[in-house]
């Protein structure tokens, strides 16, 4: 980070990147009011927080300056990037993001940073860290600690708990521990003691960089007596899958909608089908809308997040699967996003 001192490194200092893409953390107001706006924060961050420099050697990167509203497909791959080319120089990675769309850049990274041998954790805050009551200075000094531990995946952390992070999901806009993991338990929780949880994953084979994403996917979300239509237009405008966001298990309306599935399916695009609810898996089998959609010749995303869902479709269409093979490789685990089927509870 230019414009900042740091000890000298004697050999025996780990060493950590912070890789910055924007964020309300580092944003300022530039005028009273007026709307919050991204800010590089290569001399900007450390000063909040005095005492990280004697943590770790810390560098950084800039990849970009967003509103996380903003992120896109070619930023993730950016940042994966950057963290491939410098996985022999640091001991552990902290991004800095946005959280409007931070679970969708943390399962985009587990899924590109196959066998990753140490951690990259992805913070952020609900305000800005110059302001007074920011959460931010807490985040970014645990995420740091986090980055140091033996927790080799993409983890976020965030209002004391590190999560994986393709299992989370912004589940509020005004809390400071404002994430939530509805399906799995958090990889440690941070409080006077940092307590271990859940385990990390174990690298499954030596590093390789897998980027790859097709835009072409689309979300629904199925609203009481609404038709087909929205379904309809994703095939007459091209998209090769749709991720639908359906009721309870995975149900949807008797009438229209196992036709318009059927239909969008046999001309060649994948129908996704995952719950609104948080907790849970979206399956098929225990009422006859989900049957419907099975039966019409929708996937079924098992508790996938609706991020993780969409995310990951979007990565198995860039890496040359095709929208009727998507089924054999959906809810088998890459980097720990989901549950195998034949794991979850039966449906009895």
């Amino acid at each position: 980070m230019t414009g900042t001192r740091r000890p000298p490194d004697d050999g025996r200092r780990k060493r950590l990147l912070f890789l910055h893409t924007g964020g309300t953390l580092s944003m300022v107001r530039r005028t009273a009011p007026g709307p919050l706006e991204p800010e590089l924060y290569d001399h900007y961050l450390l000063p909040y927080v005095r005492g990280l420099e004697d943590l770790a050697h810390i560098d950084g990167r800039a990849i970009a300056s967003l509103d996380s509203s903003d992120m896109r497909p070619d930023v993730w791959e950016a940042i994966a990037s950057q963290v491939a080319q410098d996985l022999g120089d640091y001991d552990g990675f902290v991004v800095l993001h946005g959280t409007d769309t931070m679970s969708y850049t943390a399962t985009a990274l587990s899924l590109m940073l196959q066998g990753l041998d140490r951690p990259v954790v992805l913070t952020g805050s609900q305000r800005p860290i110059a302001e007074l009551r920011s959460d931010a200075r807490v985040n970014v000094v645990h995420a740091a600690i986090c980055a140091l531990r033996d927790i080799p995946e993409v983890s976020l952390y965030f209002g004391g708990a590190l999560f994986r992070g393709n299992r989370t999901t912004k589940a509020s806009i005004t809390a400071y521990d404002a994430f939530a993991s509805p399906n799995f338990p958090p990889l440690l929780r941070a409080g006077v003691d940092i307590i271990p949880d859940a385990p990390p994953l174990v690298p499954a084979g030596p590093f390789r960089l897998v980027p790859g994403f097709d835009q072409r996917v689309a979300a629904l979300h199925m609203i009481p007596g609404a038709p087909p239509r929205g379904l309809e237009a994703m095939v007459d405008i091209g998209m090769r899958a749709v991720v639908l966001v359906t009721f309870g298990e995975g149900n949807i309306p008797l009438a229209e909608w196992p036709t318009a599935i059927r239909r969008a399916v046999d001309q060649g695009m994948a129908v996704v089908i995952v719950s609104q609810c948080m907790t849970g898996s979206a399956r098929p089998g225990r009422y006859r809308g989900s049957l419907a959609a099975m039966d019409a010749g929708a996937i079924f995303g098992g508790d996938l997040t609706r991020e993780a869902a969409i995310v990951k479709t979007m990565w198995l269409l860039g890496q040359g699967v095709e929208p009727a093979e998507l089924a054999e490789f959906l809810v088998q685990p890459v980097a720990g996003e989901c549950t195998p089927t034949e794991f979850l509870p039966a449906v009895v």
